[in-house]
C-alpha cells in the first residue's frame, strides 16, 4: 500500500484522539452520572468469570474465535447481525483481531476479555466484533494498514474502533487492562458526546485510504536495478554473528529474504557473462542466506526434541523451500548441505506426525502458550518446549552435564529477562545448539559418534516425558487453502531436490498429493471453478487472492514433481477463476480481496510480509503459465505486466518491500527456459539432473509416451506437435529433453553432460 505522501494526514487524525484519552487512573472516577464512563457502585469490584458462560461464539468454526467463547464480552463475528446491531443502537464498533498461535493475544484476552469489569463496559457502549485474521486476511489488511499508517506500525492483537459505517477512528494493539479500559471509557464519552467528529474523522480515513490504494500506474520499471538495491540492503542488515536481517526480534520471513536471496544469486552464478564482482555478489548473497537457514536450525525457535519449527504453517512451507533451494544452489563440497537437508527432513517429519488431518489437509499452527503439567490450570508461554536445568538433571542422569553443554543450559536459565516481560520464561532454559557435535566430543573426551548416539537417546528420553507429562499446545486445527498451497509445493520440491532419499522423497509426494485431494474435496467447487478460504466441520469463508495464487502455485509445483496433467490443467483452470474475480481490467493488477460489500475499499497490497503478497505470486504463476499453457502466452503476459506497472511505483520507491515481486521480475527478465522431458520414466537420468539442479526460472513439462497429455496439447502448441510426432512414431523415441526458449526450441538432448551444461553452463563447471 502506498501510504508514504498520506501517512501524515492519517497521524494528524490519529494524534487528535490520543490527546482526546488520559491513562491516569481518575478517567475511572468521575463522578458525573451523564458520562458513559461514570462507573455504578456495582462494577467497581473485579467480576472476572466465576463461572462458565458461552456466548455467541460458540458457534463459530474458527478455533481462534472459540477461544473467546466463554468471555463475558458479548461477542459477535464479522456480519451483518453485528453491523445491524450498530446501526440500530448507534453504537461504535470495537473491532478485536488476532489468531490462535499469538501469545500476546491470549494475554489481552485473559486480562480484559475475561474481566467482568471490561467486559460490561464493552457490553454497554459497543457492538464487539472478533476477528481471525487467518480466517479473515481481507478485514484483518484493511484495519492494519489504518494502524500501521497512524501509529508508525502495527501487530496482533490488533485493537480497532469503528463507527457503525466501519469507518476507523482509533486503533491500537496490546493495551494493559487499566489502559484499555481508559480508552474504552473515553472514546464512548466522545461518541456520546460528539459522534459527528467520529464520523467525520471515519470518512476522511477510509478517503486517505481509498486514494492512497488507487497508485498511477508507471509503465518504466527496470528489474535489475531493484534487485541490486534489494540485495544491497539485505547486505547492510544482515547479522553476521547470529544470521537473519535487522536487530531482534527477528522472524524467518523467507519471503522478504532468503527467497529472492536464492535468486538473485542463481541468476548471476549461471550467467557465463557475470563480471567478477558481481560474482562475488551473488556467492554473498547466496551465503548470507544459508548463513540465516543454519542459524534458525540450531537456534531457539526449532524444537529439538519433537521437531519443526514454532510458529505457523506458512513459516514451515517457506523455510522447506527455502532450504531446497539453497541446498541445490550450494556446491556439493559445502558441509552446509547437510544442515540444510536435515532441517528439510525435520519439517517434513514433524508436519507428517503433527499437523495433518486424517484426511490429509495439512492444519494451520499449535499455540505458543500451553500448561507447564497435566496438574496446572493456567497456560504459559513456551512451557511445552522449555526446561529447567534440575529437570534435565534428574532425567538424563550421568548425560545431564554433556547435554547441557551441547544444547545452551543454563542453571539459572538462558532466556533474556528483558525479552521475557511477565517472567513466565525465569529460570527455564530453551533449547539451541550451543556447540557443534565435533565440539562436545572433544570437551567430554568422547567420539563424536558416541556423543551424536548419546544426544540421540537423551532427546528420546525428553520426548517421551514431554509426552506423558505436558499437555501438548492447542491445535488451531483449521485448514487454509492458501497454506496448504504453500506446503504443497514445499514438499513437490522436496520429491525433486532430495530424490537421493527415496524414503522422504516418497513421502513428500505423497502428503503434497493427499492435500491437493483435500482442497479439491473440500474447498473447491467444482461447478463454479471457485474456492473457499478455509475448512473446520465444515466450510468458511469465501476464497481470497492468495488463496488462489498459493494454490495455482503449489499445482504447477505438484504437476512438475508428480507429471499429472490433471494438476496442471487445475492450476489453468484456477488462474481463470481469480482473473475473473481478482483482475483489474481498469486499473491492472489484481486487488487481494473478494468482492464484499463490508469491506470497505478492494486493496492491491503487493508488499510481503510473513508470506509472500498474493500479488507477486501470481505474477510468477503467470510468467510459468504463459510457457505451459503457451497458446495463451499473450494474455498471461499482459495480466503480469499489468501487476509490475500498477505496483512500479512502489517498486522504485521501495523495492525492498516487495522482493518477491522483484525476484519474480528475475526470472522473466533472465527469460524462462521451457524444458520438455519425453520419456516413459520417472528415472530418467536426464529428468534426475533437471530435478537436482536449482533452475528457477524453469518450466517442466512431461510427454509420456505412453500416457500423451492430451490436455495440455489443447493448449500448447508444441506439446500439440510433440505428441503428433510420437503418435506417428508409435511412441518409439530416445528418452529426451529439447530445451524451449523464447517459445522456439533446440533439437533434443540425449546427453546427460550436454544438458548439465547447457541448463546450468557455470554452476556445472
Amino acid at each position: 500500500m502506498h501510504l508514504f505522501k498520506h501517512r501524515h494526514q492519517l497521524r494528524a487524525l490519529s494524534s487528535f484522539w490520543l490527546r482526546s484519552i488520559s491513562f491516569s487512573p481518575h478517567v475511572l472516577k468521575s463522578p458525573s452520572h451523564r458520562r458513559p464512563y461514570a462507573l455504578r457502585s456495582s462494577w467497581h469490584r473485579d467480576m472476572s468469570i466465576t463461572a462458565k458462560h458461552l456466548n455467541r461464539l460458540a458457534q463459530a468454526k474458527s478455533p481462534y474465535l472459540l477461544q473467546h467463547a466463554e468471555n463475558p464480552v458479548d461477542w459477535y463475528e464479522w456480519g451483518q447481525e453485528a453491523f445491524d446491531k450498530a446501526k440500530q443502537e448507534n453504537k461504535p464498533v470495537f473491532l478485536s483481531v488476532g489468531y490462535s498461535a499469538c501469545h500476546w493475544c491470549h494475554v489481552l484476552a485473559h486480562e480484559s476479555f475475561e474481566n467482568g469489569l471490561t467486559a460490561k463496559i464493552m457490553n454497554e457502549f459497543y457492538v464487539n466484533v472478533k476477528v481471525d485474521r487467518e480466517e479473515r486476511p481481507d478485514v484483518d489488511r484493511l484495519y492494519m494498514t489504518f494502524l500501521q499508517a497512524t501509529n508508525g506500525g502495527g501487530g496482533w492483537p490488533m485493537s480497532v474502533w469503528l463507527t457503525p459505517d466501519l469507518h476507523p477512528f482509533f486503533a491500537g494493539t496490546y493495551f494493559p487492562p487499566g489502559n484499555f479500559r481508559a480508552v474504552l471509557m473515553k472514546l464512548a464519552e466522545v461518541w456520546e458526546r460528539s459522534p459527528e467528529k467520529c464520523i467525520a474523522s471515519g470518512k476522511q480515513v477510509i478517503d486517505v485510504l481509498r486514494e492512497s490504494s488507487n497508485m498511477a500506474p508507471q509503465a518504466d520499471v527496470d528489474i535489475q536495478p531493484l534487485a541490486v538495491d534489494v540485495y544491497k540492503r539485505l547486505h547492510a542488515r544482515f547479522d553476521p554473528r547470529h544470521g537473519g536481517f535487522g536487530g531482534a526480534p527477528k522472524f524467518p520471513s523467507p519471503s522478504q529474504t532468503t527467497h529472492f536471496l536464492a535468486r538473485y544469486a542463481s541468476s548471476i552464478l549461471s550467467d557465463p557473462d557475470a563480471t567478477t564482482d558481481d560474482r562475488q555478489n551473488a556467492a554473498q548473497a547466496r551465503d548470507m542466506a544459508v548463513f540465516t537457514l543454519t542459524k534458525i536450525y540450531n537456534g531457539g525457535i526449532r524444537d529439538v526434541v519433537g521437531g519443526g519449527f514454532q510458529g505457523t504453517r506458512y513459516d514451515e512451507a517457506q523455510l522447506l523451500s527455502s532450504a531446497l533451494d539453497l541446498y541445490q544452489l550450494l556446491p556439493d563440497t559445502s558441509s552446509d548441505k547437510t544442515t540444510l537437508e536435515l532441517m528439510a527432513k525435520d519439517i517434513i517429519a514433524y508436519v507428517a506426525k503433527d499437523l495433518t488431518s486424517p484426511q490429509g489437509g495439512f492444519y494451520s499452527a499449535e499455540d505458543a502458550d500451553s500448561l507447564p503439567t497435566r496438574e496446572h490450570t493456567v497456560k504459559k508461554e513456551g512451557a511445552f518446549y522449555v526446561w529447567t536445568a534440575q529437570e534435565l538433571d534428574e532425567l538424563l542422569a550421568s548425560d545431564a552435564e554433556m547435554f547441557k553443554y551441547h544444547f545452551g543450559v543454563k542453571d539459572g536459565g538462558n532466556c533474556d529477562p528483558s525479552h521475557d516481560i511477565q517472567g513466565e520464561l525465569k529460570g527455564k532454559n530453551v533449547l539451541f545448539t550451543a556447540h557443534t557435535v565435533e565440539e562436545t566430543a572433544k570437551q567430554f573426551g568422547k567420539s563424536v559418534e558416541d556423543v551424536r548416539t548419546a544426544l540421540e537417546a537423551n532427546l528420546s528420553t525428553l520426548r517421551e516425558y514431554r509426552n506423558e507429562h505436558r499437555p501438548r499446545p492447542h491445535l488451531d486445527d483449521k485448514i487454509l487453502a492458501c497454506w496448504n498451497g504453500l506446503m504443497i509445493s514445499a514438499l513437490s520440491r522436496t520429491f525433486e531436490g532430495l530424490r537421493a532419499d527415496s524414503e522422504i522423497a516418497t513421502t513428500a509426494l505423497m502428503l503434497a498429493e493427499r492435500s491437493a485431494a483435500f482442497v479439491k474435496t473440500h474447498l473447491y467447487d467444482e461447478k463454479t471453478g471457485e474456492l473457499r478460504r478455509s475448512y473446520r466441520e465444515g466450510q468458511g469463508p469465501t476464497g481470497q487472492a492468495d488463496d488462489y495464487a498459493f494454490l495455482i502455485q503449489a499445482l504447477l509445483d505438484l504437476y512438475e514433481a508428480s507429471a499429472k496433467e490433471e494438476y496442471l490443467l487445475w492450476g489453468v483452470r484456477l488462474q481463470e477463476k481469480q482473473d475473473e474475480l481478482f483482475y483489474d481490467p481498469q486499473g491492472g493488477g489484481y486487488f487481494v480481496s473478494a468482492p464484499d460489500e463490508h469491506i470497505l475499499i478492494r486493496m492491491k497490497d503487493a508488499q510481503d510480509g510473513a508470506e509472500p503478497s498474493a500479488a507477486s505470486v501470481t505474477l510468477s504463476n503467470l510468467q510459468r503459465l504463459a510457457h505451459f499453457a503457451e497458446d495463451r502466452h499473450a494474455t498471461y503476459n499482459e495480466k503480469a505486466q499489468s501487476i509490475v506497472v500498477s505496483n512500479g511505483q512502489l517498486l522504485k520507491k521501495a523495492p525492498h518491500a516487495l522482493a518477491s515481486m522483484v525476484a519474480a521480475g528475475l526470472m522473466a527478465d533472465k527469460g524462462y527456459m521451457q524444458l520438455i522431458h519425453t520419456g516413459a520414466s520417472d528415472d530418467s537420468a536426464l529428468l534426475k539432473l533437471i530435478r537436482s539442479t536449482f533452475i528457477p526460472n524453469r518450466v517442466l513439462i512431461h510427454l509420456d509416451p505412453r500416457n500423451l497429455p492430451r490436455g495440455l496439447a489443447e493448449i500448447n502448441a508444441t506439446v500439440r506437435a510433440l505428441v503428433k510426432v510420437v503418435e506417428e512414431t508409435a511412441g518409439a523415441v530416445a528418452d529426451n529433453v529439447r530445451i524451449c526458449e523464447n517459445f522456439a526450441c533446440g533439437l533434443p538432448v540425449e546427453d546427460v553432460e550436454e544438458l548439465k551444461h547447457r541448463v546450468s553452463p557455470v554452476q556445472s563447471r
